[in-house]
């Protein structure tokens, strides 16, 4: 079950990183410029730092290795995510009110964040790279691969 879920998750997150990607730019400008100017460095670094997250970690968790490190890494990202649609729109009365266009803003990140953090207490499950290669891995850095 973990490998369905696994492999759903982080294909869908694959879209989100190929969608930064294709107007880095706009990305840039539309929200990192207006939602986190207080950030260091040129912004567009933080456009593809967020981008290749979503599809390299979203990668590593499709094969089940470096399991923990690259959900560590887009849980942050949908930290971000979520502070976005905080600012951009609220709450919008959640859980009870009925939203424009029936879609609270915020929900994908959320549910992207809760299933993020669930895998994270688990494991990436007998189907990985992980699990294949464990007798090689020293056991005090196992819970990386």
């Amino acid at each position: 079950m973990i490998v369905l879920v696994r492999l759903s998750i982080s294909t869908l997150m694959i879209h989100h990183g190929l969608e930064k990607l294709s107007d880095p730019q706009g990305f840039t400008t539309f929200i990192i410029d207006k939602y986190f100017d207080y950030l260091p460095l040129n912004h567009l670094y933080w456009t593809y730092l967020a981008a290749y997250t979503q599809l390299i970690a979203s990668g590593l968790v499709i094969f089940g290795f470096f399991f923990r490190p690259a959900l560590i890494s887009l849980s942050i990202t949908m930290v971000f995510a979520l502070v976005f649609h905080f600012l951009d729109s609220g709450l919008q009365g959640a859980p009870f009110a009925i939203v424009e266009a029936h879609n609270y803003e915020y929900e994908t990140s959320s549910l992207y964040l809760i299933a993020y953090l669930t895998l994270m207490v688990s494991d990436a499950g007998q189907f990985s790279v992980k699990h294949s290669l464990s007798r090689y891995i020293p056991e005090n850095i196992r819970w990386l691969a």
